[in-house]
């Protein structure tokens, strides 16, 4: 099942315009690892997703089956238990998002971290462009003409970059020439309390659109994998 499909459909709804322009690149996100239980522990049903209840009844030397892990999880995050929260490790890949996102992103400091394509010793020759989603304009033509600005512009700053390039300037320098829009990827380490605070924030209305478009992606593979640690942040209108 999809969440916030609205929101995403609104956002997107000028991506076919954005499809030709020049390295145009769309986000894109998957998980490549995630905490996963012994064999010891797992021999005794308990998954990624119920390893924050698991972990949780050592405050009472309690014990339960799978499902009562599963209510469990949900009764912790009613009650704002969320430290075993911090059991359950996920490792995204992300692409397509821009250096301006990543400005943002890691203004979140507790329980995250990042490796970025570092833009000192990766050329960017080859490198993609993160365009504007636009979505509160109504008129395509206007969308159209604003986005071939923004195709102008970076067609401008791939030509400076090759120009100094030739001139023997270092690519650390280079680099100064980058654009907030330039595209960029990163493997993302986060555990399961510190991805609710990122969604807590920027699944809101008043995020700003592009962080927000990846925080539902986020959201929907998140849900895929550990529902009931993420459930209660859906709004009426996902």
């Amino acid at each position: 099942m999809k969440y916030f499909a609205k929101e995403l459909e609104h956002l997107e709804r000028w991506k076919g315009l954005r499809a030709d322009l020049f390295r145009n690149e769309e986000p894109a996100i998957r998980l490549i690892g995630m905490t996963t239980p012994t064999p010891e522990i797992a021999e005794l049903g308990v998954t990624t997703e119920t390893l924050p209840a698991y972990t949780a009844r050592q405050s009472h030397e309690s014990e339960g089956t799978y499902e009562d892990d599963l209510k469990l999880n949900r009764k912790l995050i009613s009650w704002e238990h969320l430290t075993c929260l911090e059991a359950a490790q996920f490792v995204y890949y992300v692409t397509g998002v821009s250096k301006s996102l990543a400005g943002q992103w890691t203004r979140h400091r507790i329980g995250i971290g990042w490796t970025f394509r570092s833009t000192r010793y990766v050329k960017a020759s080859k490198n993609m462009f993160i365009y504007p989603a636009l979505e509160y304009l109504d008129s395509e033509d206007a969308v159209l003409a604003a986005l071939e600005v923004y195709q102008r512009e970076h067609l401008h700053a791939m030509d400076v970059y090759e120009e100094l390039k030739n001139m023997g300037v270092r690519n650390q320098e280079l680099r100064r020439l980058m654009p907030v829009g330039w595209s960029t990827a990163a493997y993302v380490y986060v555990n399961a309390r510190s991805l609710r605070h990122f969604f807590n924030l920027r699944l809101d209305k008043s995020a700003e659109w592009e962080i927000r478009r990846l925080a539902y992606l986020m959201f929907n593979d998140a849900m895929a994998t550990a529902p009931t640690l993420f459930e209660d942040l859906l709004t009426e209108g996902a």
